[in-house]
């Protein structure tokens, strides 16, 4: 009889820190606290299936602070409509109504109809009447299916569809309140028998830069790093220690496992970890890849490893690369059926590779992790994932088939593979080059040592001083200062940023070392050439195995050089198409494979050249504007597009 497979789910659930001063200055923790925190293990546990869901301590801070009247800026704004609209609040509703994406407007004609107007005809155009709608619909159209299950009151704000009035609006954001004031409950309520609860370090800090940013040279050798080194090993120790504790008292339970950051492991985190009683924990398979070598076979990945530390051992499980980014990216555009079955097909296909490679007695032992982001995702699917997770977790309940594990369960078995040395890295890439290694990044590492230097001189104790710096030692930071990651708000992280900064300066009595008056990003690049990045989707997700990385255009008397900046070589089957039209009205186009390079242009003397390993100049005669289209082929069918628009300086 042919055993079944194991499969191991792990949600993580997680949102920046948004508080400055006595206000959120983005409203996203309470948002996703309508649409996700309890609508995914409410419906999850509809079906016979086990899950890891993995929780951020300081997000559940901030739906505490909630929870003791703290505002967010859309509430705020919601308050002073209820008095009239000025034309500030016109812009401010535009703004926030263009965050949405068209999947989370289905069924709401009315907020639709307000949506196209303020695009054609901008701002202006809204009444009161229009705001007041638009920002009821607005927190609708941010309920979760389960929210608007529970909360009776939404259905009867739907069913109106317009004209609404300022009770109406208190009505919806009571709904939210009410939906967040029952985030913990649910969680800390989670069946034991179907639910394993799993935390990341307080606030979400990437631990291994933490605790030595020079680890950066084990996986990315050619980088610039900050110089000298941000070095706070005591402070990460801290994410992790007051993590532990929080849950503790928030739950009563003791936890067992992490998914740290990203995904980001080193070895020194490893034992940090184990320290602290962690007996498992999770990274993506591209770090055991590398870990490996030339000894990496197709299946390695589907099995837990102990790494040994001075601490004892820890479990390790890899994440599915192809399977978690499936459902993180591909499934949203998908019939939920289909999707279902093509997952479940994967996980066949899976299966066959261990028998092929392994024997069929191997499947007693493997198990296929599946670990991805609980709540940016499902904004771009139909009804909040909802029926796409009704058909794969149908399919998955056939215990014939499959067997689901937690985490806990796969780190408990008694069968584990070893393994001498994990390489550093994060589940993107298997490096850390999104949070250091640019010119915006590496200058906030080096604030964040120079910060912690100050205060050392200011005379305070070092316990008191990673209490200061741990909110800025967070990941979203420099997460946002990678000019890969676009988003509406994307400033506001940056204005935050410097303004922790200032405050912690101006606690230590001393002047920054940069001006905190100016974007970072500004200050970082004043003699760097304008490079801009391409963006494959507008979710606040990295799509990870991206390959082109930026574009720059460079002016030189009648010539221009476009830089076509990769993270990579294409390899195997994937190809890069570059279609460039100048306003001269001609196509120039340029296709990168992995072992060639064939380029065309109406022009005979124009050209290209490799500029280094990683960057290709394309050499074009001078144009004001230029627009380029970059397309990537994937072996598996899948297609990525963006449109630049380049203009001359």
């Amino acid at each position: 009889m042919l055993l079944p497979l194991h499969i191991c789910f792990l949600w993580h659930q997680h949102q920046p820190e948004y508080r400055v001063g006595d206000t959120f200055v983005l409203p996203w923790v309470r948002m996703h606290a309508a649409k996700d925190y309890r609508d995914l293990p409410r419906l999850l546990q509809r079906y016979p299936v086990k899950h890891t869901i993995n929780l951020v301590p300081s997000m559940l801070a901030q739906i505490e602070a909630y929870n003791d009247g703290m505002l967010d800026v859309v509430e705020l704004l919601c308050n002073r409509l209820i008095k009239g609209l000025t034309q500030a609040d016109q812009d401010k509703v535009c703004e926030w109504i263009g965050t949405l994406q068209l999947t989370m407007m289905e069924g709401l004609p009315r907020l639709q109809e307000i949506t196209r107007m303020a695009r054609e005809q901008g701002s202006g155009c809204l009444q009161w009447q229009d705001a007041i709608d638009a920002m009821v619909l607005w927190h609708v159209a941010w309920c979760g299916p389960i929210t608007r299950e529970l909360e009776g009151r939404i259905k009867g704000l739907i069913i109106k569809q317009r004209g609404y009035t300022p009770d109406d609006l208190t009505c919806i954001l009571d709904c939210v309140r009410d939906a967040m004031r029952d985030v913990v409950p649910t969680m800390t309520s989670l069946n034991a028998e179907q639910f394993e609860t799993s935390i990341t370090p307080f606030h979400h800090p990437i631990l291994p830069l933490v605790i030595d940013t020079n680890v950066a040279r084990e996986c990315m050798p050619e980088s610039p790093l900050p110089e000298p080194a941000y070095i706070a090993p005591e402070h990460a120790a801290r994410h992790v220690r007051r993590a532990i504790e929080y849950w503790k008292e928030l739950s009563g339970k003791t936890t067992r496992g992490m998914w740290p950051a990203e995904g980001s492991l080193s070895m020194h985190t490893l034992e940090m970890l184990a320290g602290h009683g962690i007996r498992w924990t999770a990274t993506d398979e591209a770090n055991l890849r590398r870990s490996r070598g030339q000894a990496y076979a197709r299946t390695d990945a589907f099995f837990p490893y102990n790494v040994s530390t001075k601490h004892g051992d820890i479990s390790v499980l890899f994440r599915d690369h192809g399977l978690s980014d499936a459902i993180g990216f591909t499934y949203s555009s998908w019939k939920p059926g289909d999707a279902a079955e093509d997952f479940a097909c994967r996980l066949e296909e899976r299966r066959t590779w261990i028998m092929e490679d392994l024997g069929d007695d191997a499947l007693e032992h493997a198990v296929i992790p599946v670990i991805l982001d609980g709540e940016n995702c499902w904004e771009f699917y139909e009804g909040n994932g909802a029926p796409f997770l009704d058909a794969l977790m149908s399919r998955l309940s056939d215990t014939t088939r499959f067997q689901s594990m937690t985490c806990s369960e796969v780190s408990s078995t008694t069968t584990h593979r070893h393994l001498d040395r994990l390489a550093a890295g994060s589940w993107i890439d298997g490096n850390f080059s999104i949070w250091i290694g640019s010119p915006a990044t590496n200058l906030a590492w080096s604030l964040l040592r120079d910060a912690k230097l100050a205060l050392e001189g200011a005379g305070l104790g070092d316990q008191e001083i990673a209490q200061i710096m741990e909110v800025v030692e967070a990941s979203d930071w420099f997460w946002w200062y990678d000019e890969r990651h676009n988003a509406p708000h994307k400033g506001s992280f940056d204005v935050a940023f410097r303004e922790h900064m200032r405050s912690i300066f101006e606690r230590a009595a001393q002047q920054p070392p940069v001006d905190l008056t100016r974007p970072l990003t500004e200050v970082a690049t004043m003699d760097s050439i304008r490079r801009i990045p391409v963006v494959f989707s507008t979710s606040a997700m990295h799509r990870a195995n991206a390959i082109v990385r930026d574009l720059a255009l460079e002016t030189h008397e009648d010539w221009q050089r476009l830089r076509v900046r990769l993270e990579r070589k294409p390899l195997g089957n994937e190809e890069v198409v570059l279609q460039v039209l100048g306003n001269d009205g001609f196509e120039r186009s340029c296709l990168i494979a992995e072992d060639e390079l064939l380029w065309r242009s109406p022009l005979h003397d124009e050209g290209f050249a490799w500029h280094n390993d990683n960057e290709l100049a394309l050499y074009l005669h001078t144009r004001e504007k230029w627009n380029v289209r970059v397309i990537e082929d994937k072996p598996d069918g899948g297609k990525l597009a963006s449109n630049i628009d380049l203009t001359s300086q």
